[in-house]
């Protein structure tokens, strides 16, 4: 897609369709596709292990300091390679065998999960230590995430593609169900118990892994290039695609309101003097939410179009986002986030269809790390500021705010030419 669309751009061109040309030919149903089966629930093991950290990080620092601030930074150390390491991570899937990528990732998150499982064993606390643990961690699981999001399509052919995304998103929402009500009960018998089980799910993941049998590369156009260069050419070719440009920035700042959003729920359920496990139990069943959306994404892309999904998506976070962090009763929290969640998964499943589909094989790695970079660095922002509001403004005047910037994010999808022109001409996501 350039500065100025056209229909014939964003039909499936020889670019467009490089999901299909670079999937396997003869490929099984997804049920009976054996390679699929493997990578989907290696990361699922993996993904489950690592959430089951990153959920007991912010609480293993809330109930030994009780501070927000000190919360806020153990979760900003773990969203900041979210701006770190997205985008020389892209460029990494694309020069390196995906699977082995993976495999290294969960051989590294052994050794560093066992460290925090060894010192809390040992009675220290050391917050440096956590937010070294926590960065790491959050660098892994992006190499991660990128390396599997670029072998969907080597393992699937392209009319397999929206559903086999389907079941991805369903799966991270399943992860989210449980991962954190998990790791909140895991955390509750022995707060070293997560970092463990963690560990042993990453060994679990490898065995997988090592089972896959097709090849898993990057697609290579010619000799390795510099890294900065590699770098920009990922940037660059997102750049140029006005659509993908907008919503990248408009889901940036959503990101960063989400960050703050889940911080002020742990605030807020801390400070009602009840236990971990009501967080763990109230972010889970805001987790159905996102797994009902992942299961209803193929039905609605086919009713709907992008452009519909995005500013009915938009508006209804404009009211139940503030209305969570201005509640007090987990009730209403978990049902308000069930239904941010529900949204998310839309928006997860047709953004992630519609990217894949654009993208040239051996810019996957690259472009989905310079959407990530720009969409998900917020995290490390919001991190840092849902702290310092929390503690400055209370969540009263958190969740204000919180609205105030939503409702701009949706004036601006529901305004934009460019958002409302692209969304219409959506092709069928099927």
């Amino acid at each position: 897609m350039s500065e100025n669309s056209t229909v014939s751009e964003r039909t499936p061109s020889a670019e467009a369709t490089g999901a299909e040309q670079s999937a396997p030919a003869n490929a099984p149903s997804l049920r009976k596709n054996t390679d699929f089966i493997r990578l989907w629930v290696s990361a699922g093991v993996s993904r489950f292990g690592t959430s089951l950290t990153m959920a007991a990080f912010p609480l293993l620092v809330l109930w030994h300091t009780g501070s927000a601030s000190a919360t806020g930074l153990v979760a900003f150390a773990a969203a900041l390679p979210n701006f770190l390491i997205q985008l020389p991570s892209g460029a990494l899937v694309d020069r390196c065998d995906r699977k082995k990528l993976m495999i290294g990732c969960d051989v590294v998150s052994v050794l560093v999960v066992g460290s925090v499982a060894v010192t809390e064993l040992g009675g220290r606390f050391w917050l440096p230590h956590l937010m070294a643990a926590a960065f790491v961690q959050g660098s892994l699981s992006i190499v991660y995430l990128l390396s599997e999001r670029a072998t969907v399509r080597n393992v699937v052919t392209g009319d397999q593609l929206p559903a086999a995304l389907a079941q991805n998103e369903a799966r991270g929402a399943a992860i989210g169900l449980l991962g954190q009500p998990g790791s909140s009960l895991l955390f509750t018998v022995a707060r070293w118990l997560p970092f463990t089980v963690n560990a042993v799910a990453n060994v679990v993941a490898v065995i997988l892994l090592v089972l896959i049998r097709r090849s898993l590369k990057a697609t290579q156009t010619g000799p390795p290039k510099r890294l900065h260069v590699d770098i920009t050419e990922g940037v660059r070719w997102l750049w140029k695609r006005r659509f993908l440009r907008t919503m990248t920035g408009v889901f940036a700042g959503s990101n960063l309101v989400f960050q703050v959003l889940l911080l002020a729920v742990m605030v807020i359920i801390h400070d009602g003097g009840n236990s971990p496990a009501v967080v763990g139990v109230v972010i889970g069943v805001g987790g159905i939410g996102g797994v009902l959306g992942a299961l209803c994404a193929s039905w609605w892309s086919r009713r709907a179009s992008l452009y519909r999904t995005v500013v009915v998506g938009f508006s209804v976070w404009t009211v139940l986002i503030p209305l969570a962090v201005l509640s007090r009763s987990p009730v209403v929290l978990a049902a308000t986030l069930a239904g941010i969640s529900f949204v998310a998964s839309l928006f997860n499943v047709t953004g992630s269809v519609y990217q894949i589909r654009t993208t040239p094989d051996e810019l996957q790695g690259r472009v989905n790390g310079a959407t990530s970079f720009l969409s998900s660095g917020a995290n490390s922002l919001g991190a840092l500021a849902g702290g310092y509001l929390l503690e400055r403004v209370g969540t009263t005047g958190t969740g204000v705010g919180l609205g105030v910037v939503v409702l701009l994010l949706t004036v601006v999808v529901t305004t934009s030419p460019v958002v409302r022109a692209e969304g219409r001409a959506d092709p069928d996501m099927g």
